[in-house]
């Protein structure tokens, strides 16, 4: 094998290799897709949609209860796609499944954006990149929250591409690629631009990159330069501009040391719509690649809603004006009523913050959820669906008839932003 070459997935790669005197950076090539060499024997990795009708054939878990949320996949190629559109061909799109996919479920939200074209998968966990893989998903995956001691081994085994920012994050890395033997490890390098979280401080980036020329080095291949915006979703965004600034002087303080990462990533969901200068390699969209976004002003046109929750009416209460509601009776009726039971609540993520601004669709029709929303239970009013019986289908999220429930709204009634919908639906209402 030729000097500056590196075995993978069955072939050999050229790789981009600094030398200068004495130092050997690895910057590059973009990672290629996992090949599952060191997947668990067992089901045969993940290859293509064909593999889907089998998975939601083989469900383990009984659903009796009527609640469930619905996923479009259709809805989040289309979504893909207008990210796509937006950036144009010579970007990449990074998608983003951390927190089970947004409340879509990460594996098989992960499979769909693959199959429309994205280059790769973020995740903020170690665990949830491990989900990603044993679930036969070979695609690039990187883990956006770091490394945690402990995590190198398994990051390494498991092909993951780290976010990393310390010096300790490569001596644990480096030596895990050490001890297993594999090639050198693909990771991004982060720069806190002014978010004040995550990532080097641009006056401490120096001290960081001397490590990656010094002798351990070797095991690992600098394949990205990433920042995250703090204000791109707000009404005012005085700080994402000169965010920008900082990054592109990180840029080139790596140049300057002759260090050219391929895959130069600052984008989130309000930033590709906002700043299309900041595009360059690869962004990294969450939220709209599910539908939504924080706000009217940084949403991408042409995406759709993805989810929608349904249920039926258990049963009907009808009871007198006077008659006081649910927990707390902070709810009298004003007049004689017919309530409808719907089996949803809290626990589901229905949260209890929207108690008396809530509205379902029956029929088509709004109704007001009444009385406190309980763990398991909420009460609609039917009154003025005299025909309303058992049985009823109730949309909490979504289109009915003529009629649609946005998450917006449900995140206005909870006073909460929409990620917090979407995650907080929880796992035990079904994903059909």
């Amino acid at each position: 094998m030729g000097a500056g070459n590196v075995a993978w997935g069955g072939g050999v790669r050229p790789a981009m290799v600094i030398q200068r005197a004495a130092l050997r950076v690895n910057v590059g090539p973009v990672s290629a897709p996992f090949d599952g060499s060191s997947l668990p024997v067992g089901p045969v990795p993940y290859s293509g949609p064909e593999r889907r009708a089998a998975d939601r054939g083989h469900s383990p878990i009984v659903e009796v209860r009527p609640t469930y949320a619905h996923v479009d996949a259709a809805a989040l190629v289309d979504n893909l796609r207008a990210v796509k559109r937006h950036v144009g061909p010579r970007c990449r799109v990074l998608a983003v499944v951390k927190a089970d996919g947004y409340g879509h479920g990460a594996i098989e939200s992960a499979r769909t954006f693959v199959d429309a074209g994205a280059w790769g998968l973020a995740v903020s966990l170690v665990e949830e990149g491990v989900e990603l893989r044993q679930a036969g998903i070979i695609a690039p995956v990187l883990v956006l929250g770091g490394v945690h001691p402990g995590s190198e081994d398994v990051i390494v085994h498991r092909s993951l591409t780290p976010v990393v920012w310390a010096r300790e994050h490569l001596q644990l890395l480096a030596a895990g690629v050490r001890r297993s033997g594999a090639p050198p490890l693909p990771v991004h390098l982060k720069v806190d631009t002014g978010m004040s979280r995550l990532g080097v401080l641009p006056g401490d980036l120096q001290a960081l990159l001397d490590w990656f020329e010094g002798d351990e080095g070797q095991y690992l291949r600098l394949e990205g330069l990433m920042t995250h915006f703090a204000c791109a979703d707000e009404q005012e965004d005085p700080v994402s501009a000169g965010q920008v600034e900082l990054f592109l002087a990180s840029v080139a303080t790596l140049a300057i040391r002759g260090l050219y990462p391929p895959l130069r990533h600052v984008c989130n969901s309000a930033g590709l719509v906002r700043l299309p200068q900041a595009h360059f390699d690869m962004v990294r969209p969450g939220i709209a690649l599910y539908g939504a976004a924080a706000g009217a002003e940084v949403e991408l046109t042409g995406l759709r809603t993805a989810m929608s929750v349904h249920s039926r009416i258990l049963g009907i209460r009808e009871l007198p004006a006077g008659a006081r509601v649910s927990y707390g009776h902070r709810m009298t009726l004003a007049r004689d009523s017919r309530l409808g039971i719907v089996p949803v609540g809290y626990a589901d993520g229905y949260p209890r913050r929207m108690s008396g601004q809530a509205t379902v669709l029956v029929r088509g029709h709004r109704c007001r959820v009444v009385g406190n929303i309980t763990m398991d239970v909420s009460m609609i009013d039917v009154t003025d669906l005299p025909d309303a019986r058992e049985g009823e289908r109730v949309t909490l999220l979504g289109a009915q008839g003529r009629e649609r429930i946005e998450v917006q709204e449900l995140a206005a009634w909870a006073d909460v932003i929409p990620y917090e919908i979407m995650c907080g639906i929880s796992k035990r209402v079904p994903r059909r």
